[in-house]
């Protein structure tokens, strides 16, 4: 069961956000100038738009343009999977309602909020991503970007769930590496960081809280609050090498995670001191992209300091052969333990995107996906399924 719920999950949560109607009202463009249809990847003007805090110019303001209609957007994605050796073997998730809102607040703040209402335990699990943004012109090409909030690093965002095709994360993201460790790279945190968004370079830094222990040293799960104030850094960098926004980048990521003594509920019984190095590519063209990244980092895992080095991949390619219908393949590889292959995961996921309708007042798009996972555990069988799904945004 283990294996299913771990699918359940990715196919449940952090599916890919439709392009937003209220920014098509606001800004009078066509969802296709800011996404490839119906793939929806990021144009250089969507990675622009997203980038200048939901507006087409990073420091400029016209009070008449923000109506109410174009700040904010309701999504409703409803989704059904068909998993093999399940018990019933098709299933429904609950369908996610989200409100997806941002844009300009005057000539230099801005803020972007997405909540889903049927995401998590408690009302706060719903928050995707929550901020104010400051921009602070340098150049004619060179702009300050600063963001406080909940926020997610947008080096990972954008090859991650912002990569739209796919449902689901890349299990490099969305796996935790460690058994005592929930930590996964796609995790927002609240905290602050900064990016020097400068022709077509993007340095940027931040300090993140991106982690409350969820389990022990036994790798049980447990409840209650941090028992550390930690704060986890990152770094980022980033070349566009041409005017589709191609570029290569590459991450780091330095965390503590405080594992909980089983015998004394909220004491920590050491502290994880881990790091992830990736590098991340993307070639975009007008109808079609590549993309992808590798990762690394190591974890310590028990109280007299072992360490384990893990690694993982994904390769994502799209084709929009018209604006209404695209096809989309991703391989997923995570290594959690590069002494012990033995725990090595894999993915295969392959599917089909379409536009059902499309306006600036609303919008829909259907996505059939498969998907094989296979683990090398000798127990664990494969584990096949199938998914339906359709995003309605107004």
């Amino acid at each position: 069961m283990k294996p299913i719920r771990t699918l359940l999950l990715l196919l449940g949560t952090g599916l890919p956000m439709l392009a937003v109607p209220a920014w098509a009202r606001l800004t009078t463009m066509s969802c296709s100038d800011c996404h490839a249809l119906p793939t929806l990847q990021l144009t250089s003007m969507g990675l622009e738009f997203q980038r200048n805090g939901a507006r087409l110019d990073a420091t400029t303001y016209d009070a008449s343009d923000q109506r109410l209609e174009t700040y904010a957007s309701i999504t409703l994605d409803a989704s059904a999977q068909a998993v093999k050796s399940a018990k019933p073997a098709t299933q429904t998730a609950q369908p996610d309602f989200q409100v997806v809102s941002g844009g300009a607040l005057s000539n230099r703040f801005s803020y972007t909020l997405m909540y889903h209402f049927n995401t998590g335990a408690t009302p706060s699990d719903g928050m995707e991503e929550a901020f104010i943004q400051y921009n602070l012109p340098i150049s004619k090409t060179a702009f300050l970007q600063i963001r406080g909030g909940q926020v997610n690093p947008e080096i990972l965002r954008d090859f991650g769930l912002g990569a739209g095709s796919v449902l689901g994360a890349p299990l490099v993201l969305s796996t935790p590496m460690a058994g005592t460790s929930p930590f996964t790279l796609d995790a927002a945190g609240r905290g602050v960081d900064a990016k020097l968004n400068w022709s077509r370079l993007e340095l940027a830094a931040g300090v993140l809280d991106t982690l409350t222990p969820t389990t022990d040293a036994t790798g049980a799960s447990v409840s209650g609050p941090s028992p550390t104030n930690h704060k986890d850094t990152y770094a980022s960098a980033l070349y566009r090498f041409d005017d589709h926004a191609s570029g290569i980048a590459l991450f780091r990521l330095d965390g503590q995670n405080p594992v909980l003594d089983p015998a004394n509920a909220g004491t920590p019984l050491f502290t994880d001191n881990f790091y992830r190095n990736g590098a991340l590519f993307r070639f975009i063209r007008d109808n079609w992209r590549l993309m992808g990244a590798y990762f690394e980092g190591q974890h310590q895992v028990d109280v007299t300091g072992t360490n384990t080095k893990n690694a993982g991949y994904f390769a994502l390619c799209d084709l929009n052969f018209t604006p209404a219908f695209g096809v989309f393949g991703r391989y997923d590889f995570v290594r959690p333990d590069k002494a012990d292959t033995t725990r090595d995961q894999a993915m295969k996921t392959i599917g089909l995107n379409g536009i059902a309708f499309s306006s600036a007042q609303a919008g829909g798009r259907w996505t059939v996906q498969g998907a094989r996972t296979t683990y090398k555990d000798g127990i664990t069988p494969d584990n096949d399924q199938l998914t339906l799904d359709l995003i309605v945004a107004f």
